[in-house]
């Protein structure tokens, strides 16, 4: 399936008139993205969500998109859709908003299909760990934690707040997400090095052994 510039319009249009109709608190963060595609990337997404159409009910607008399609952040779990991923950890992972508030917004996914009432104690714990590295690193004069969910898949929004800088919510380059995933990403110790700290610690209750040389 190709999709022409004007088939991808249409399919955009339809695809946001769902979303429109959808009860979830999270709209504009996902017609965001959605507005944002390519034609590549469009396709991708359709492809990777199972939605079907037929060419004649794009360009004439008689047949609607199937219904059916995965969460967006199941597919961002599953890395069907990119991301900029800064930490993780067994129930969730941290990833930079492509269409920030501020600088340095962030969100926490849990890994689990979730709602809001059941958000895993770790994903909390994940976006207050993450509150903190952007106190450290980008200085913000607040940082807020909030919670919101789109196709009953609950998430955690970590917004910093910035004195003479008001939110507003606008797509981010390419460049400006990898500086800040660089600066803001939990590295992974080195297995090496953790195992050498694990034997060297196993050695301290041995008795000391004193020797002479001959």
């Amino acid at each position: 399936m190709v999709l022409t510039k004007e088939q991808a319009k249409n399919v955009k249009q339809q695809l946001l008139a769902q979303v429109q109709n959808l009860p979830q608190e999270n709209k504009e963060q996902i017609k965001q993205q959605i507005s944002q595609f390519n034609e590549e990337q469009l396709e991708a997404f359709l492809d990777q969500n199972k939605i079907q159409f037929q060419q004649r009910g794009v360009t004439e607008g008689a047949e609607p998109l199937a219904q059916e399609s995965q969460c967006v952040f199941c597919s961002i779990i599953e890395n069907k859709i990119p991301s900029y991923k800064i930490a993780e950890n067994k129930k969730s992972i941290a990833t930079l908003e492509i269409n920030p508030l501020t600088k340095g917004h962030s969100i926490i996914i849990p890994i689990e299909h979730t709602t809001i009432d059941k958000l895993p104690k770790l994903s909390m714990s994940l976006a207050q760990k993450i509150a903190k590295k952007i106190k450290t690193k980008l200085k913000p004069e607040d940082i807020k934690i909030e919670t919101s969910s789109f196709q009953g898949h609950a998430i955690i929004n970590v917004v910093p707040f910035y004195k003479d800088t008001p939110p507003k919510k606008e797509k981010a380059n390419e460049e400006e997400l990898q500086k800040l995933q660089s600066l803001l990403e939990t590295k992974k110790r080195n297995p090496r090095a953790i195992s050498t700290v694990k034997k060297l610690k196993s050695l301290k209750g041995l008795q000391k052994i004193s020797f002479r040389i001959p």
